[in-house]
């Protein structure tokens, strides 16, 4: 067989292989999103206050969600790589049974503060200035969904992170996209009353929430541990204080970037709201748009966890690094073909949101229309970014990232954002030169590192700060 054949070829297995990851989580995080736009539309109905209110509570709380998820995603990251030092040493049993159980462990026990923390929801609002009746309304949302907490932790964290790992990932396809239309019944039912259920509004949708999270997590426990070959991947299900320890040091700068990535968007829309009601609602939009295009790479990049994370375990350097180059490849060629689409189409995409032949929106949707076009410049840094930083992960390489990341971020893109939206007028355009200057920081950086820890011989290291445990 010709050499260049074999590369196609060995290219092609590996993008195969990273699609069939990825496709699940994809559809887990677009049926995500989809419950969160129907809660917004029903809430809608009640008025802008119950719109306002349930809006700020659910950000609040899945924002706290995505923050603490880092530390389950390690145990994903772990599994995989005990998986390949099993393969390398000939043994077909995994039994990372300890390694899950410390995980579901972690999981409920990050629930009990925040819990606590979403009960003090109305008095820690008012200290932050927000008005009484929309901090009253929020405490009384985040009252009922902060019961939700272990649910979007365990099922949305821990079981997304393994499932891929334990080669498994086809049941978020079998249930999720399922989730978000008995998310929908709910919340209509709940929100507005019917089959013999009271009208409960703004709680109704609270609690169709909490109810729907428990449900769709408590039906992917009965799955995994329903499949017996499943069951005998993972083993006995202990709690083991080395590998909490393990769970822990690789899951804390994970959390690190991905407070350090959040923290920037958050602070952006906040300083979006300072420069009028034109320049936010353009903001929001595209920030709709670009938060729904970003679950494609965000995706791959979970799917390189366990693509590169393999390899790793097993010690196998050319092939960590042959999958981390298939998975930002696909990426940069998908993040163009986005990036095209919103270069060439903003009118269209801008007109969903704002309908541009009335007088009141046409600020807004020229604001937006310019604001597209920058977006439409950092897809492919947008994707490459998170995807290094999946592929990185599967290293367990997150220390450094995470450092990276906040240069990138705070020390790059945020003054730029400053200096060009305020010093030198540009605007709520000026605030997204500096996320995309951000983005492009850190996408190189993340690539760059990832090339270089992976490249025959560095350093004659292990590709692993530590060793790898076999389970």
């Amino acid at each position: 067989m010709p050499p260049a054949f074999s590369l196609s070829s060995a290219h092609a297995r590996e993008a195969r292989a990273l699609v069939r990851l990825a496709v699940p989580l994809a559809v887990s995080s677009l049926s995500q999103m989809a419950m969160a736009l129907t809660d917004t539309l029903l809430l809608g109905g009640l008025g802008s206050q119950d719109l306002a209110a349930g809006g700020l509570g659910a950000n609040l709380f899945f924002t706290l969600m995505a923050i603490l998820q880092g530390l389950t995603a390690a145990v994903g990251v772990l599994t995989a790589q005990g998986i390949g030092a099993a393969r390398a040493a000939g043994r077909a049993s995994t039994r990372t049974g300890p390694l899950y159980g410390s995980g579901l462990l972690l999981a409920l026990l990050l629930s009990v503060p925040v819990i606590l923390l979403f009960g003090w929801a109305t008095p820690l609002l008012r200290l932050l200035g927000e008005p009484p009746d929309i901090a009253v309304d929020t405490g009384r949302y985040l009252a009922i969904l902060r019961w939700c907490t272990p649910a979007a932790l365990l099922g949305g964290g821990l079981l997304r992170a393994v499932l891929p790992a334990l080669d498994a990932a086809r049941m978020l396809l079998w249930i999720m996209p399922g989730m978000a239309v008995l998310n929908a019944g709910l919340n209509w039912t709940l929100i507005h009353g019917g089959f013999g259920v009271p009208a409960l509004g703004l709680r109704g949708s609270a609690l169709a929430t909490t109810l729907t999270l428990w449900f769709s997590t408590l039906l992917l426990f009965a799955l995994l541990h329903g499949r017996r070959e499943i069951r005998g991947r993972i083993g006995h299900v202990a709690v083991s204080l080395p590998e909490l320890l393990r769970i822990v040091r690789l899951g804390l700068p994970i959390l690190g970037t991905t407070a350090a990535e959040v923290g920037l968007f958050l602070v952006t829309s906040l300083e979006a709201g300072t420069l009028g009601t034109a320049a936010l609602a353009a903001h929001q939009v595209v920030l709709s748009l670009t938060s729904f295009s970003f679950m494609v790479p965000m995706s791959i990049g979970q799917a390189a966890n366990v693509r590169v994370g393999v390899p790793t375990g097993a010690g196998d350097r050319a092939a960590a690094r042959h999958a981390g180059a298939v998975a930002l490849t696909l990426t940069a060629a998908i993040m163009t073909c986005i990036g095209l689409l919103l270069l060439l189409a903003p009118h269209l995409l801008a007109a969903a949101f704002l309908d541009p032949a009335k007088p009141g929106n046409a600020a807004a949707f020229s604001t937006a229309l310019v604001l597209l076009r920058i977006a439409a410049l950092f897809q492919i840094a947008d994707g490459l970014q998170v995807t290094a930083l999946g592929a990185l992960r599967g290293l367990g390489d997150t220390t450094v990232p995470m450092l990276l990341a906040t240069i990138g971020y705070w020390l790059v893109g945020f003054p730029v954002g400053l200096v060009a939206a305020f010093t030198l007028g540009g605007g709520i355009a000026g605030l997204w030169l500096g996320l995309a200057v951000a983005l492009a920081a850190v996408a190189g950086m993340m690539t760059l590192r990832f090339l270089a820890r992976t490249r025959p011989g560095a350093h004659n290291k292990s590709l692993v700060s530590e060793p790898v445990r076999l389970p």
